[in-house]
């Protein structure tokens, strides 16, 4: 039982590393993450295969997150329960919405691939009113998930600043989307990766994810070390 805790913990570790530095590819390979009709067209005429590819990455990357957040949950939980699994389950769901809005985004660019731009945009555009725009809005609830989660880390035994970096990492990722600026959205996937290594080494540092829990604070911080980075 306690080696196969011991790999659950490593995949859930694995999962939320991978997942962010999925996120951090996909925003650079698509040529644009607006939400405009006109936008999506332009860069589906231009490069199709570019934008398949970013949506196929990003979808990967959010299931492996998923996966990594609702493991990073479970160890904030011991110190911070309800910010933890709140921040945790606002994330998923909002994970949840981001794969329902790149299933959609994937199968407009398919079938708008090889159109003019007039004639994509006019496909795209009730797509983008109708399922993306829902999709869009929900998806913001993975940015205030990692914000509580980013919360729930400060009170852990883990690098303070590692916890803020989250923060900071999901507002810049929520601007980068909502401006439509990839290279903003970059540098909030990269500080999310930093902030959750940082973590990941924390937690690992005593060879158990108990180390997030006030209890193994000793194994982190003793008198005399400083604190994993």
């Amino acid at each position: 039982m306690h080696k196969k805790l011991f790999w659950l913990s490593r995949a859930g570790a694995a999962c939320l590393l991978v997942g962010a530095l999925a996120g951090f590819a996909s925003v650079l390979i698509e040529p644009t993450i607006s939400d405009k009709a006109a936008d999506q067209a332009a860069a589906i005429s231009a490069h199709a295969g570019a934008v398949h590819a970013g949506i196929a990455v990003n979808a990967v990357g959010a299931v492996l997150l998923v996966g990594g957040l609702i493991w990073l949950a479970g160890v904030a939980s011991k110190s911070a329960m309800a910010l933890a699994v709140s921040g945790g389950v606002v994330a998923v769901l909002g994970l949840l919405a981001v794969m329902l809005d790149n299933g959609i985004q994937l199968a407009g660019s398919v079938v708008a691939e090889g159109l003019g731009t007039n004639q994509a945009t006019t496909l795209l555009q009730p797509l983008d009113s109708g399922g993306v725009a829902t999709a869009g809005v929900i998806s913001v609830l993975n940015d205030i998930g990692m914000i509580l989660l980013g919360v729930a880390l400060l009170k852990t035994s883990v690098p303070k600043w590692a916890g803020a970096v989250v923060i900071v990492g999901a507002v810049v990722q929520a601007a980068g989307f909502g401006s439509g600026k990839h290279y903003v959205a970059a540098v909030g996937f990269a500080l999310l990766f930093f902030g959750f290594a940082a973590t990941v080494r924390a937690i690992f540092a005593s060879g158990s994810e108990q180390a997030a829990s006030p209890a193994n604070a000793a194994a982190l911080t003793a008198p005399g070390e400083s604190s994993p980075a």
